[in-house]
């Protein structure tokens, strides 16, 4: 099979998730066609889509059991590399494509691996000293100076990373038993593994939006609901930013009245 194979995590009941599924889904067949096997959904129910469903119940149940639920991609990660035996490209439901993607994941690829945009350096300058043993890296040092955080909306490796990909789940673990509970560990692990692994990652944002912010994630989540099958959700910086704006103050007038109404109503009972 040419070309990697674009895999999607979806769990839970939220009709919002299975929205933002089916468009990313759309967007991303625009791009690479409609062969169902291109892509892979992991999924704790069964889903009606064209596209290759697995059965990911019990993965899913098991990778969520504890405290720190975002373990569960990389974990879902690594059972598509092995399952799969081929290049896996990994998308958050929160996220959609534009015209280039495919190719920018085929340069990515051709070097190294991908995930979505720089975070920041040292993520975690608070963190006291730091050491486990990973199981295929070895023993690891947190190094402040060198550690980076890239956002893992898109996470792009080959089956040759796999065991980087396990030595991921194996730092998230060890972080969360030494007590350093954060929300964004994976993003942490997985770049750290990467990069001590000596792999090259390339950022690729431009073809690829991944509407995780706040008030863009609102946005897009208003507008899937009341979208016509097919059609796209018109998106920009600009229009997040007066949808931000338009609903802080309906949100503060309604407040307001709330405030007002509590005090004509204490005034009339004395």
């Amino acid at each position: 099979m040419n070309g990697p194979l674009y895999v999607y995590l979806c769990y839970g009941r939220s009709p919002a998730a299975e929205r933002e599924l089916r468009y990313s889904l759309e967007t991303l067949q625009a791009e690479i066609g409609a062969d169902p096997a291109r892509v892979a959904v992991y999924a704790d129910r069964a889903l009606d889509l064209p596209v290759t469903c697995v059965d990911a119940a019990g993965l899913i149940r098991e990778a969520i059991a504890g405290p720190y639920r975002h373990r569960v991609k990389p974990i879902v990660l690594a059972d598509a590399l092995k399952r799969f035996g081929r290049p896996c490209v990994m998308l958050d439901l929160d996220s959609f494509i534009r015209p280039g993607f495919a190719a920018d994941v085929s340069r990515a690829l051709d070097q190294g691996a991908a995930m979505n945009f720089f975070v920041r350096r040292d993520p975690y300058p608070d963190l006291a000293a730091f050491e486990t043993e990973l199981p295929h890296l070895g023993r690891y040092r947190l190094d402040h100076a060198s550690a980076v955080m890239l956002n893992s909306g898109l996470l792009a490796a080959a089956p040759a990373h796999l065991p980087l990909i396990e030595d991921a789940v194996a730092l998230i673990d060890a972080l969360w038993r030494a007590g350093h509970r954060r929300h964004d560990l994976e993003q942490f692990a997985l770049a750290e593994t990467l990069r001590l692994g000596g792999v090259a990652i390339a950022l690729i944002e431009g073809s690829f939006e991944h509407y995780c912010a706040r008030w863009a994630r609102r946005y897009m989540r208003r507008k899937l609901r009341r979208r016509a099958p097919g059609a796209r959700v018109p998106y920009s910086k600009a229009r997040v930013r007066l949808f931000k704006t338009y609903w802080t103050f309906r949100l503060a007038m309604r407040k307001a009245r709330t405030l007002g109404l509590a005090k004509v109503k204490r005034w009339r009972t004395t």
